[in-house]
């Protein structure tokens, strides 16, 4: 009971401290890009040559595309996704950081106003033994699928950014729909719990 009434305790005091308009909890701003396993490999890596026809610097040390048609998908029971590749198109063994079967360090922004603002970030794991780092071959890519909770009248340019100690690198803008609530909360920084 201490130990529950105590996390209250700190949870309340941290969203206090949040500026009004970041305080709110709203489930649309918390993303996580899952690891599918389309081969053989136990880690989901697959070699470059097997990619579908994108557009990515083949001279990157690590690049991150959302396809340019067909990027939306929906499973069967009706979630919602955005494909994206992660692809590794140097000579060397990449760091990719994982909280299980999903990439750490992954956000979307949107473009508003002329400028890209933070929209949605991954919520994190309370498990400390979610957290590891796969390597990522080289001349391979992992494909993601990225939860797709945004949906509404207003069109916006969205990307994905992928942050590491080690990299970052930012995916080509696509446009989707969002509502006015969520634009209204771009820029802020989504409550981490």
């Amino acid at each position: 009971m201490y130990i529950k009434c105590l996390f209250v305790v700190l949870l309340s005091y941290g969203i206090n401290c949040m500026p009004a308009k970041a305080q709110q909890f709203v489930y649309k701003r918390y993303t996580s890009a899952w690891v599918t396993k389309l081969g053989r490999d136990h880690d989901g890596q697959l070699s470059n040559k097997l990619l579908p026809s994108l557009v990515y610097d083949l001279k990157a040390k690590i690049s991150l595309v959302i396809p340019e048609r067909e990027a939306f998908l929906k499973h069967k029971n009706g979630n919602a996704y955005i494909k994206l590749y992660l692809i590794n198109p140097s000579s060397d063994t990449l760091a990719v950081d994982r909280e299980d079967a999903t990439v750490s360090g992954v956000s979307t922004e949107i473009y508003v106003d002329g400028v890209w603002k933070i929209f949605q970030s991954k919520i994190g794991s309370s498990c400390g033994n979610s957290y590891w780092t796969m390597k990522l071959n080289p001349q391979h890519y992992l494909y993601l699928e990225l939860e797709d909770k945004a949906e509404g009248p207003i069109k916006v340019l969205y990307r994905v950014r992928l942050k590491t100690t080690k990299y970052e690198v930012v995916s080509n803008p696509i446009s989707t729909n969002i509502t006015s609530d969520l634009l209204q909360l771009a820029g802020t920084k989504p409550p981490k719990f």
